[in-house]
């Protein structure tokens, strides 16, 4: 499947509202299962094609043609588990999985775009060393991805005894460390002759979460007027910003972060007071000026976050430094 097509697979995925026929814990301890002496003959090989920045979602192929919507699975490394997960979609040859619990966080981060893993399907609770069968109670829901919300929920189980940190801190509204971001605006100034001239406006963003909910964050926005500050000058304006962010958690898969900083400009416009009468000049170099030694300071102002799909949110600034829109990733 081309990059095309499994981008709109993933996102088909991310967007699920519901899955039907799903398996129910009851099924899966009826269902037989060989023990681990017989593992290749209880498993089978898939390849990862993709997995999600949250590491949440993972899309396998399905060529043995034995997965579909509902199903509990296992992944499998070095004949040890290493996820189980629920299948929330079948597409094209391939399937989508929601990962429920994290057996071995070495073995969860060695899984990999293109690794080929084994997978159990069905009850796991005879790999490994016995353990007494537990009673299942038939009146419990059975965890199965219902809707939207279960593919944003972030409580997976960690069986492994490392220190999980902060991959699920749950104190953190946003779990990564990293979030990337690119932007894009519209700025007007006034030019020499009283007109007004409009710069398009490109800013990179990276926030690093140094503390729960607390960013820093360096952004580099570039403004480029074609006739400022008179005709036929192009003037190229660099900013570079740090901030300190505090994240809010809003409805609506939202995030608020208020933010202080300050920015340092450098303005560049070889051909400003070149062509023009000694007073135009003067106009001109002033205006020049002017916009660099306004851009040299304190700023405020606010990002928004709506969260599109996990991994992945819609992006605005806000402030003193920055009016744009864009999008962001986390990692």
């Amino acid at each position: 499947m081309g990059w095309h097509r499994s981008g709109v697979f993933l996102v088909t995925l991310l967007f699920l509202t519901s899955v039907g026929y799903a398996q129910t814990l009851a099924d899966e301890v009826k269902e037989p299962l060989d023990g681990p002496a017989t593992l290749p003959g209880a498993t089978f090989a898939e390849t990862i094609k993709i997995i999600s920045p949250s590491r949440k979602i993972f899309i396998l192929s399905n060529n043995n043609q034995q997965l579909a919507p509902g199903d509990f699975v296992t992944l499998v490394l070095d004949d040890e588990r290493a996820i189980r997960a629920v299948v929330a979609k079948s597409h094209d040859g391939n399937v989508g999985i929601k990962v429920l619990r994290i057996y071995s966080l070495a073995r969860w981060g060695r899984l990999r775009k293109g690794t080929e893993v084994r997978v159990l399907r069905g009850d796991d609770a005879m790999f490994g060393k016995k353990e007494e069968p537990k009673a299942v109670d038939a009146s419990e829901e059975p965890p199965k991805i219902r809707d939207e919300d279960d593919l944003f929920n972030k409580n997976v189980v960690v069986d492994d005894e490392t220190e999980i940190g902060d991959v699920e801190d749950t104190k953190r509204h946003i779990k990564p460390d990293n979030v990337v971001g690119i932007g894009f605006g519209m700025i007007n100034q006034k030019d020499a002759v009283g007109g007004s001239q409009r710069a398009t406006q490109l800013s990179f963003n990276w926030g690093y979460q140094f503390a729960d909910n607390w960013f820093a964050e360096f952004t580099y926005a570039r403004q480029s007027y074609e006739d400022y500050p008179g005709p036929q000058i192009a003037t190229v304006v660099n900013d570079g910003i740090g901030r300190i962010k505090y994240n809010f958690k809003a409805p609506l898969y939202s995030f608020i972060m208020p933010y202080v900083g300050f920015r340092g400009r450098q303005v560049s416009s070889p051909n400003a007071g070149t062509k023009t009468t000694a007073a135009q000049k003067e106009k001109e170099l002033q205006l020049i000026d002017k916009l660099e030694k306004d851009g040299n300071g304190p700023v405020v102002g606010v990002t928004l976050l709506r969260r599109l799909v996990p991994g992945w949110f819609l992006r605005a600034d806000l402030g003193t430094d920055v009016l744009n829109l864009g999008v962001a990733i986390e990692f």
